[in-house]
This record gives structure tokens, C-alpha cells and sequence, in this order.
């Protein structure tokens, strides 16, 4: 049976951003997204960002921790983490 990719990365969430998008810098992932934190739509909205980022379909990421925090963990399937960070590093 073949191993499953995957890794769990943190990430710094802005809601309420003017423009949506995913910064990598000096290790910090940054996602901004436009919709407000309310009823977990500021998380979802940071799952679709972090997985356009990557490449990715939105099933493969999703929130281990920090779902209400603005410091979350996501959870990505199919990467390991060197290949996620790289891609993120384009």
C-alpha cells in the first residue's frame, strides 16, 4: 500500500484584506482573504486561497488547529511539507 503524502503547516490568516492572496517570506505563511470571520468563512475562504497557492484541490486542505485563531494549522494532503513550502516560494 503506497504512503499518502502530507503535512501540517502554520499560517498567519487576515480577514476583512482588501485583496485576497498567500505570502511566503522569511518562513511566515501570510493568507489574506476578503471575507469577514464569521461562521467560519474567513477559514474557508484561507483553505480555497492556501490550496489555489499550492495547486491543489480544496478537499486536500483543511484546519487542524486554530480554526477560530488567526494563527491556524492546516492540514494538506498529497505535499510534504519541502514540496508545499517550494511551491509556496515560487
Amino acid at each position: 500500500m503506497p504512503q499518502r503524502d502530507f503535512c501540517n503547516l502554520e499560517a498567519f490568516v487576515s480577514p476583512r484584506a482588501s485583496r485576497s492572496g498567500v505570502l511566503y517570506n522569511h518562513g511566515i505563511i501570510k493568507i489574506r482573504v476578503n471575507e469577514a470571520p464569521v461562521n467560519g468563512r474567513a477559514t474557508e475562504a484561507a483553505c480555497r486561497e492556501l490550496a489555489k497557492a499550492l495547486g491543489i484541490k480544496r478537499s486536500q486542505v483543511s484546519t487542524s488547529a486554530g480554526s477560530k485563531a488567526r494563527t491556524k494549522r492546516f492540514h494538506v494532503e498529497g505535499l510534504s511539507e519541502l514540496e508545499a513550502l517550494s511551491r509556496l516560494g515560487r
